[in-house]
């Protein structure tokens, strides 16, 4: 039997150090300008629309998801299967 993928909630993860701060001290968000191809202004520009969020929310959650994909691909070895109905697809992250 598979075991779920959980993708994070906003904000949830684990970031490095120097983003979380420490228990007498909050995190200190870091502002980073990136240039984006329309492909994932686009893919951006979804997530804005259908839930409702900021920019830089939609940033946040996509990012959140990709590190899920990212750390059980690259760090677990691990397969990511999409099933839908009876299809059942591979994520394969290059």
């Amino acid at each position: 039997m598979s075991t779920p993928i959980r993708t994070p909630e906003p904000g949830a993860g684990d970031a490095p150090a120097e983003l979380t701060g420490t228990p007498s001290k909050p995190a200190t968000p870091k502002r980073i300008n990136v240039a984006v191809n329309p492909e994932t202004m686009g893919a951006l520009q979804k997530v804005m629309e259908r839930e409702g969020v900021s920019l830089t929310e939609a940033v946040r959650r996509l990012i959140g998801y990709g590190d899920v994909l990212y750390k059980a691909v690259r760090e677990e070895r691990e397969e990511v299967l999409l099933k839908k109905g009876t299809h059942t697809r591979q994520v394969i992250i290059l």
